[in-house]
């Protein structure tokens, strides 16, 4: 029994310290990457294209190394994609125009859907709660945007090296932190898990659950149609580079201590709670006159995310045996609507303003509680 015990925290050390490390990595990245592509001589549009390929290439990747972890052992797709993410995150730094960087963005966003479903997978089947787990996702971002934050403020100093040289400095951090959770990886052993064969398009799968998938689907539109343009939105209400990425450091810090106390409420009251406080977040955005007015706003959205997400992880694995593609799943839905909010982001804002984004961003969650309520 002991053994057993000191076993299963172990795996829980170690996954921890992979979500923390690897959310770290990809929020540091993501703060900036609108304002990179601005420096290269994107226009708005051509930054929702960017964001577009990233989501894209997570939808594809997330669904086929889902699928495939349920039935194959799951540290390989841990190792390997965490390692190409090492790689596909440095690569950002020889963008040197819009294409280029739409190109890389497609690898990164490639790269994470390998490991991401197989991660979380492997940690529910240790006994880890879902809540608890994610809460390190959310501490990795915080910690992420304010590192990127504070980098990207230092690396001001040498801008007339080259104006680049703030952004690449975040870049070749976020690349490190992935090498390290590929070393982590190697330490974990192995969990039984019973092997699922899920066929190739789980049509079932995505019946069973398609009001989470639906509501999840409509909420993150919304939300990627703003966090496409979001750094500039803050960056137009006066805030400079630390300021932006300390936005994103409230919301995840709030995050981490939020998901740690939610796992005992129902599955289906999260993930409504979550889609109301989104609409209200969304639209609150738009009464904002300076950036410190969106810094409690930021706590608000973090309960929001926090509900909708823990509550629909928890939906989807305990009600579920395959839980890596309803997982991959999800994770597919969230990349499509990246996909699309991004697309949506760029022609809004660049069209009406960033206040009919939120607007619509701010309907659109509405929509899915609506629907939610209805069919739960």
């Amino acid at each position: 029994m002991y053994e057993h015990l000191k076993s299963v925290r172990d795996i829980n050390m170690h996954t921890n310290i992979i979500q923390f490390f690897s959310n770290t990595a990809i929020m540091m990245s993501a703060v900036f990457i609108p304002n990179f592509a601005l420096e290269l001589g994107a226009s708005r549009t051509e930054i929702g294209l960017i964001g577009a390929s990233y989501g894209f290439a997570i939808f594809f990747s997330s669904y086929v190394f889902g699928r495939a972890s349920d039935m194959r052992d799951r540290r390989i797709f841990l190792t390997a994609g965490l390692l190409l993410s090492a790689l596909a995150f440095f690569l950002q730094i020889v963008a040197k125009d819009a294409l280029s960087l739409m190109i890389v963005r497609g690898l990164a966003g490639f790269s994470l859907g390998i490991f991401t479903a197989p991660l979380i997978a492997y940690t529910f089947e240790s006994g880890v709660k879902p809540g608890m787990f994610s809460s390190y996702g959310a501490l990795g971002w915080a910690f992420g945007g304010l590192l990127a934050g504070i980098i990207a403020q230092h690396g001001e100093m040498y801008a007339h090296v080259n104006k680049l040289l703030p952004y690449w400095e975040v870049f070749a951090l976020s690349s490190l932190l992935f090498l390290f959770s590929s070393y982590i990886s190697l330490k974990l052993p192995e969990v039984k898990m019973k092997t699922v064969q899920v066929s190739l398009f789980p049509l079932e799968l995505i019946r069973k659950n398609i009001y989470v998938y639906l509501p999840s689907f409509l909420r993150h539109l919304g939300a990627f149609s703003i966090w496409i343009i979001f750094p500039l939105f803050l960056a137009e209400l006066g805030a400079n580079k630390f300021w932006i990425g300390a936005m994103y450091t409230i919301n995840a810090g709030a995050q981490f201590l939020v998901m740690r106390r939610i796992d005992i409420a129902g599955d289906v009251k999260l993930i409504n709670a979550g889609l109301l406080l989104s609409s209200l977040v969304f639209f609150s955005y738009t009464l904002s006159k300076n950036f410190y007015h969106v810094m409690p706003i930021q706590i608000f959205l973090a309960v929001s995310y926090s509900c909708l997400y823990v509550g629909s992880l928890i939906f989807l694995t305990n009600r579920n045996e395959e839980k890596a593609t309803c997982v991959g799943i999800l994770n597919s839905i969230t990349s499509v609507s990246t996909i699309f909010g991004s697309l949506l982001g760029g022609f809004i804002s660049q069209a009406y303003g960033f206040h009919a984004t939120m607007y619509l961003a701010a309907l659109l969650s509405a929509a899915g509680l609506l629907i939610s309520i209805v069919k739960q």
